[in-house]
């Protein structure tokens, strides 16, 4: 492979997402005519300890609202009950919430149920603002065990009573190609981060891995699915070169398609 980006030797484009999580994306980009290089910069683990989890969902009339932020937040809320011998029927007490139209489809084909509601954009802030909830009213967010706390943070503001809880965490991936070989030799065109979470495990892995640092990156179109993702790669002191309009995985692969050609 070299760095051309001819017709006869396709971009490069480096997917970050965990293993289970990276065939869409992959699909997208070679119909678009992209080569693509897995790089698997998370993995996504059950909690460590799921009693609150469980007794949260053993108890889940209580809510008014469930608030599902991404797709391995409605897997792991699905494996649970599945392991509880529960019924994704249990979940029509109250009104869900999903963020993004992935967690969405997700909610519909994982538990069989129809969100009530999806804002405009999938980001917390967007549903932050969509959000029908009034003082008083409790709230239920299974999510990962480390994440932002503007969502909880904004509905206690209003007097939302607000239990967030892990349901995974997201540890460091293995696997994989090798991206720092293939940075070395200039294989590489375009590399895409789709949580604040790869950007942080794909800067230690290539530490870890092959010694290099953010700037092994600098070469490369660096393209973020949304802003928050994008504003974690730039604290990390990396460029950002596309953002797409529509933070999905669709939006980003068009965004590079838009780019490259």
């Amino acid at each position: 492979m070299t760095t051309s980006s001819s017709p006869f030797t396709p971009p490069t484009v480096v997917i970050t997402r965990a293993v289970h999580q990276a065939g869409a994306m992959k699909s997208l980009l070679e119909a678009a005519g992209f080569r693509t290089w897995l790089y698997p910069a998370i993995a996504i683990q059950p909690p460590a300890d799921p009693t609150l989890l469980d007794a949260a969902l053993r108890h889940v009339s209580a809510y008014n609202w469930l608030i599902l932020t991404s797709v391995n937040a409605v897997e792991a809320v699905a494996r649970r009950l599945d392991t509880l011998g529960l019924t994704p029927a249990l979940l029509h007490g109250p009104a869900i919430a999903a963020v993004g139209p992935a967690t969405a489809r997700a909610v519909r084909q994982r538990l069989g149920l129809e969100p009530a509601l999806t804002p405009p954009k999938a980001v917390g802030e967007s549903l932050l603002e969509a959000l029908p909830i009034p003082a008083g009213q409790r709230v239920l967010l299974p999510r990962a065990a480390k994440a932002r706390d503007v969502l909880p943070d904004g509905l206690r503001a209003r007097g939302v009573e607000v239990d967030v809880i892990a349901a995974y965490e997201t540890v460091i991936g293995q696997g994989g190609d090798d991206l720092p070989a293939a940075l070395r030799a200039g294989q590489v065109h375009a590399i895409t981060f789709t949580s604040p979470s790869t950007v942080r495990h794909t800067l230690i892995r290539l530490a870890q891995e092959g010694g290099l640092g953010r700037d092994a990156l600098d070469g490369l179109i660096i393209a973020c699915i949304g802003p928050v993702t994008a504003a974690a790669a730039r604290e990390a002191g990396l460029h950002v070169d596309l953002v797409p309009e529509e933070y999905t995985t669709a939006g980003l692969v068009r965004a590079l398609s838009d780019a490259f050609h």
